[in-house]
């Protein structure tokens, strides 16, 4: 049986233009085609051809206009700003499902969360903001068991009567969230009254 000979060893150099360890014997081809076609970009430091350094730029560092709220965003920031921070984002109200920008989501939210449903075993009006408690509290319900605006369906009532299931889709967490809010609203309000005094 015949011994397989041992790979000769490749010495290396590092290419002076993008850094990169070369075949010794290549090294002079090489950085002359480096030098001469690469460059190395100045915001993300990788090696690009020339010809397409324009178009790199565009594709991966151009600043961005956004086209809702017509801020100008960092390209590294463009899908935060999208996701979280442009005000003309569309967000969903948590009551009533509909799509508003986020700049009026708030304001629509405080006044849809105040409207009521008729709560059948209770027999009482109920504001859509305190339905989740209110099921929890009153009887024993979680938010699995609660019907969402998309899916609202017809139950009959006792008298055969046809109602419509609440508008309570949201979760515990959306409703912590907006608790939170609409305290750190009073927070700001009460210190906005207080330096108008």
């Amino acid at each position: 049986m015949a011994v397989a000979a041992p790979d000769p060893v490749v010495t290396t150099s590092t290419c002076a233009h993008c850094n990169r360890e070369i075949p010794s014997s290549n090294i002079a081809l090489h950085s002359a085609h480096c030098a001469r076609n690469l460059q190395k970009c100045e915001h993300c430091r990788d090696m690009v051809p020339r010809k397409h350094m324009d178009e790199h730029y565009d594709d991966n560092h151009a600043p961005v206009n956004c086209s809702r709220c017509k801020q100008t965003v960092e390209h590294e920031l463009w899908d935060l700003h999208k996701r979280m921070q442009c005000p003309q984002r569309m967000l969903v109200c948590q009551y009533c499902e509909f799509e508003l920008p986020a700049v009026d989501i708030f304001e629509h939210q405080d006044v849809c969360g105040n409207r009521t449903e008729y709560c059948q075993p209770c027999k009482e009006y109920i504001r859509l903001r305190e339905w989740i408690g209110h099921e929890i509290l009153l009887h024993g319900k979680t938010n699995d068991n609660a019907g969402s605006a998309s899916d609202r369906s017809m139950l009959e009532n006792e008298d055969g009567a046809e109602e419509r299931e609440p508008a309570h889709g949201f979760n515990h967490k959306q409703l912590l969230i907006t608790v939170a809010i609409a305290g750190l609203a009073v927070v700001i309000g009460s210190i906005l009254l207080h330096k108008k005094d």
